[in-house]
């Protein structure tokens, strides 16, 4: 059984890595292209590399007045996507290189040692491993489903079973946390961190609980599961606190993510059914009947 489950998640979270990227490419990464030009400075200016400080520990960049700190280059939102920004740095060092201006403002130089991947086939290769590893863990999810479950389950009802995982795992979650562009304001984020696997986590058992549950209550339970973690709230971002990327350009990512994810979740759905029937018999061991049996 747990070579059946190995080899099928595999399988599907291989194609499906590999369709969302293709959708990813096409379709996402321009639109995060676009948000990382304003998050280094209106119409698409370079982001300088030497920032003024007085007495205060956050900076902004051209263009844009709002102080912050980086956080990690590269991520998986929780629809699936995988991308980095190969102009984040989690943290700026300075190694004690400071000038003085005219003015007498110490002006510091940045440390630009941080590997980043480059832009073009590094970069993709790098969202491609990413998205196969994520599709690779939502597949042996969706397959662990199909073993607790117990009976057969035919492909045209793995899309119905990648559609609850899209439901769980990203339509619910993105209520509250709605996939973020580059240079979006957004809550602390171990606390989202916590919210979104809190989340995802309820959406499971309660989903679950209303289509398996049986009697009354166990699926009013369920629908109680769902709504509970939005009662709660997903970690806001501090008030006054506002994104340097377009509004319109932040809406249309949202589409798209919640697009990408669905179609990643359909494939994985599918090809789970077709693998985990296919391989059907992997780990199964009979032993021959004894003359006496």
């Amino acid at each position: 059984m747990l070579q059946r489950l190995l080899i099928t998640g595999l399988l599907s979270g291989a194609i499906a890595g590999v369709v969302l990227t293709l959708v990813h490419l096409t379709m996402v990464q321009p639109l995060i292209v676009k948000a990382e030009l304003y998050e280094q400075g209106s119409n698409g200016q370079a982001e300088l590399n030497i920032h003024t400080h007085k007495s205060t520990k956050t900076h902004s960049h051209a263009g844009s007045s709002i102080p912050h700190l980086h956080e990690d280059n590269f991520h998986i939102h929780a629809e699936g996507l995988a991308h980095l920004h190969p102009h984040f740095k989690k943290d700026h060092s300075h190694n004690g290189q400071t000038s003085l201006t005219n003015s007498g403002e110490t002006v510091h130089s940045h440390d630009d040692d941080i590997w980043t991947p480059e832009d073009g086939i590094e970069r993709s290769l790098y969202s491609l491993g990413a998205n196969i590893l994520t599709a690779i863990a939502f597949a042996l999810l969706l397959t662990s489903g199909f073993i607790i479950y117990g009976s057969s389950i035919a492909t045209h009802q793995g899309l119905l079973w990648g559609f609850g995982g899209f439901i769980c795992f990203t339509f619910l979650p993105g209520i509250g946390l709605p996939p973020e562009l580059p240079a979006s304001a957004a809550g602390d984020l171990l606390a989202r961190q916590i919210w979104w696997l809190g989340t995802a986590a309820a959406n499971v058992v309660g989903l679950s609980l209303i289509v398996f549950g049986g009697v009354m209550g166990w699926r009013v339970t369920g629908v109680v599961l769902l709504i509970v973690p939005h009662l709660i709230g997903a970690p806001m971002p501090e008030a006054g606190e506002v994104g340097a990327s377009s509004p319109e350009l932040a809406s249309h990512f949202v589409m798209l993510a919640l697009f990408a994810s669905s179609v990643m979740w359909a494939v994985i759905g599918l090809t789970t059914a077709f693998f985990y029937n296919r391989f059907a018999d992997v780990g199964i061991t009979t032993f021959p009947r004894s003359a006496a049996g």
